[in-house]
């Protein structure tokens, strides 16, 4: 006899759930339909729904940057994040590397003067030499990391600028803009973690090279920002070009001015 919904089994002493025929699993979510269990698949939880979505959201700009298919309301910002950690992050990796190398060198040079004219206090010379260096390092990732996140910041927000005061483009908002500017710099964020895994073991030059690779990509995601879109602005396209370029080079430079006024003081405070 063919089971019905409900529970039986009650020769054990115990009582069994039963949906579509079958014995209930543990954690198997249940709907009654018409009087009958019917096991229902559970929903993903938000957390998963959104990473995955980013997921194919960045598969989707490494083949096609330009495509701005909507992947999720959360993708704008997480574009932003994982783009600004990982730029500051690569900073980081290289200015610790540099630091390394430096410290190591003072004290190789303190030590060869230690043995040829004694110590003169250079005992005390190398702790005090890498508790500094310490510091400087902890003060240096998060002004790294405050750094890249306003950098990019200014990016985003001359091109929103230019696009609304240039091509008063309808379809751009301060959201999107910044889905935009994250899908263009997309392929930024594998060339990031190669120069992090680099930078990490005491490389300069090639990982600052590849930084150098990603802040002009940087630069040319902000210039594909600003290409003439349709308007209803009767001004000729060569001419919005040129304001758009000058205006969004205007943006730029009081955006810079202000990040590096603001991490020059955080940075005096953090290390005096």
């Amino acid at each position: 006899m063919r089971p019905q919904a409900g529970f039986a089994n009650g020769q054990a002493g115990q009582q069994v759930a039963f949906a579509n025929g079958q014995p209930l699993q543990p954690g198997q979510n249940i709907q009654f339909i018409n009087g009958q269990a019917v096991v229902v698949p559970a929903r993903p939880s938000a957390f998963a729904t959104t990473f995955k979505n980013y997921w194919t959201g960045l598969l989707n700009a490494w083949r096609r940057p330009a495509d701005m298919t909507d992947y999720g309301k959360h993708n704008a910002w997480l574009n932003y994040i994982f783009l600004s950690f990982f730029t500051g992050l690569a900073f980081f990796t290289i200015l610790s590397a540099i630091a390394r190398k430096v410290v190591n060198t003072l004290e190789s040079t303190a030590s060869v003067f230690s043995s040829i004219f004694g110590s003169f206090g250079s005992n005390d010379y190398s702790p005090s030499v890498s508790s500094h260096a310490s510091s400087i390092g902890f003060a240096a990732f998060f002004a790294s990391i405050l750094a890249a996140f306003l950098f990019i910041f200014s990016f985003i927000l001359a091109g929103f600028i230019t696009r609304k005061a240039i091509f008063r483009a309808p379809a751009t908002t301060f959201l999107n803009s910044f889905d935009r500017f994250g899908r263009l710099t997309s392929l930024a964020l594998p060339v990031l973690l190669v120069t992090i895994l680099l930078g990490a073991i005491g490389l300069v030059v090639f990982p600052s090279f590849l930084l150098n690779i990603v802040c002009t990509l940087f630069a040319i995601a902000n210039l594909f920002t600003i290409v003439p879109v349709t308007t209803a602005w009767k001004a000729d396209k060569f001419y919005q070009m040129i304001l758009a370029e000058l205006l969004n080079g205007f943006v730029l430079s009081i955006l810079f001015a202000i990040v590096f006024t603001i991490m020059s003081s955080f940075t005096i405070g953090l290390l005096f």
